[in-house]
């Protein structure tokens, strides 16, 4: 499949629900949810932002959220972050990577963590696939190119 800006618009569309699904879901504290991405790579992984509920206008939380529709065999889980410190949709991607990878460690240990982001499997699949994705998020929030401004 050939992928353009219409398929990117019903695939972001279709993250929409599921962030918002998620979001209720964790009771994440919210006002406005963004119905787009922050930043994203269509049909693998968006970085959304939902608005504090204490302060209009401002981020409150930060969702990373992978490919919802069960086209992807091993898709980005979602996971959310405070948005206390994390200003900047980079910053954001940053952290997520730093705490996945810490993640992926204590897993690689037999350690396994409660609540998000959550994986199926034994701990060893877990780190691997989480060490993975930490290093592309890594990747990803380190590429200056992807962060310019138009």
């Amino acid at each position: 499949m050939e992928w353009d800006d219409s398929a990117d618009f019903t695939w972001c569309e279709q993250q929409f629900i599921a962030i918002q699904s998620y979001v209720e879901a964790q009771q994440i504290p919210h006002g406005l949810i963004c119905d787009w991405p922050e930043w994203y790579t269509a049909p693998y992984v968006g970085l959304w932002v939902v608005e504090d509920p204490q302060d209009p206008g401002y981020a409150g939380h930060w969702i990373l959220a992978g490919d919802s529709t069960g086209t992807q065999p091993q898709p980005v889980p979602f996971d959310h972050l405070p948005a206390e410190d994390l200003t900047e949709p980079r910053d954001a991607m940053a952290a997520f990577a730093k705490r996945w990878a810490a993640l992926a460690a204590k897993a690689s240990k037999g350690e396994a963590w409660q609540g998000s982001p959550v994986l199926a499997g034994d701990a060893a699949t877990q780190a691997k696939q989480l060490a993975r994705q930490a290093q592309l998020l890594a990747m990803w929030a380190n590429d200056e190119e992807l962060w310019a401004e138009d």
